[in-house]
């Protein structure tokens, strides 16, 4: 088999597919990237049990075969070539000189190395010797029954990641609930935080499922214009788009009900600017004692928002003029900083912040985007 490849591809589509390969593994087997010609181009394969990937690279090629080669050492050597393009050449030299094999046997490769990927760019030239260990093989469904524009699921996804729990005994909440219905919607909390966005357009599928935050964030990535084709079944959610192909082990365990716990009636309203917002908070939050959950402590007066924070290095405050609606006139509670800076980062020109006191979640909610929205508990206060 002989390929002739743009370098810029082929480092792009390897280094999508590297990311899904662990460098260590007890199954050595996982540690390797399969490559395989197909009538489109170079197909590069690779699987951690939990995500497959499919890369598929447009190439000249002629020949047919298939080899598996360590993941990590072949991408760096493709990303450190000189040149603009890349031939690699598969050959089997058991298969065009008989003695080979018998050769490889006396010197002590009989489960090691014999075949041999040469690869040229440039001034460079390598042989690199191949493994006789298989590579997982992954499989992708023949039809999909659900479609959805790429970029609007990675934006959906991205704009909830944030309040993706982190500690490993949160289980459940250490992933991104997608629906499918009438429309899309994709969901995030970790107890003390939720994030969801909804997106009017259907997939045509229907059903939840919940994905790793780490399946998440290589959707992210992958998702472009392009129109992304979805299959789900009880295990796995597969997605195509453009050049790439993913099967998604889903979460196992039952996802709370999220929609209980927002509030549907508040006592006081605010509308301001999110980036504002976002940035006096950040300010003020620099001198708020981290021991403290980062406190910032609000207190709303007809029209106006005052932000304090109080450390071991002093006291700061900040007062912003505010859009005031609700039979409240006066408010005080307080806030971790971070979720409501991370609240308020999707959000672009106005946001409405809507609360019922110190006891009760907090819900901000974008203006010009009627699909986000983000609640955030407040602090508990003497």
């Amino acid at each position: 088999m002989h390929v002739i490849v743009p370098k810029k591809s082929l480092a792009e589509g390897l280094t999508h597919v590297e990311r899904i390969i662990p460098t260590r593994s007890s199954n050595p087997g996982l540690s390797l990237v399969r490559i395989e010609l197909g009538e489109s181009g170079l197909i590069c394969s690779g699987s951690n049990l939990d995500i497959d990937i499919e890369a598929t690279i447009p190439a000249e090629v002629a020949g047919r075969g298939e080899i598996a080669i360590p993941a990590q050492v072949f991408g760096q050597i493709v990303r450190a070539l000189p040149g603009d393009q890349v031939s690699l050449q598969f050959t089997d030299p058991s298969e065009s000189d008989p003695s080979e094999s018998e050769n490889a046997f006396k010197n002590g490769f009989t489960n090691g190395f014999r075949r041999e990927l040469a690869i040229e760019s440039g001034s460079y030239a390598t042989k690199l010797q191949l493994s006789e260990l298989a590579a997982p093989r992954v499989t992708f469904p023949a039809h999909y029954g659900g479609r959805l524009r790429g970029s609007d699921l990675a934006a959906a996804l991205a704009n909830v990641r944030y309040a993706v729990a982190i500690a490993e005994y949160q289980a459940i909440f250490r992933g991104v609930k997608l629906e499918f219905g009438q429309g899309t919607r994709a969901v995030a909390t970790d107890g003390f935080r939720l994030a969801y966005y909804h997106l009017e357009e259907a997939t045509g599928l229907a059903g939840a499922v919940v994905l790793p935050s780490r399946s998440v964030d290589e959707l992210i990535k992958l998702l472009s214009d392009d129109e992304a084709k979805l299959e789900l079944t009880d295990t796995q959610l597969t997605v195509s788009t453009g050049r790439f192909r993913l099967n998604l082990k889903l979460m196992e365990g039952s996802f709370p009900d999220y929609q209980r716990v927002i509030p549907s009636q508040f006592d006081l309203h605010l509308t301001l600017d999110a980036k504002g917002l976002a940035e006096a908070v950040s300010r003020v939050a620099l001198l708020a004692d981290k021991t403290t959950n980062h406190r910032v402590d609000f207190f709303i007066n007809q029209g106006a928002l005052q932000i304090t924070a109080e450390g071991t290095y002093g006291r700061s405050q900040e007062t912003l003029t505010v859009v005031h609606e609700g039979p409240e006139l006066q408010m005080a509670l307080a806030y971790n900083a971070k979720y409501l800076v991370d609240a308020l980062q999707p959000i672009q020109g106005k946001a409405r912040l809507s609360l019922s006191g110190r006891t009760s979640p907090s819900v901000l909610l974008s203006l010009e985007d009627p699909g986000y929205l983000a609640m955030v508990v407040p602090l508990r206060t003497a």
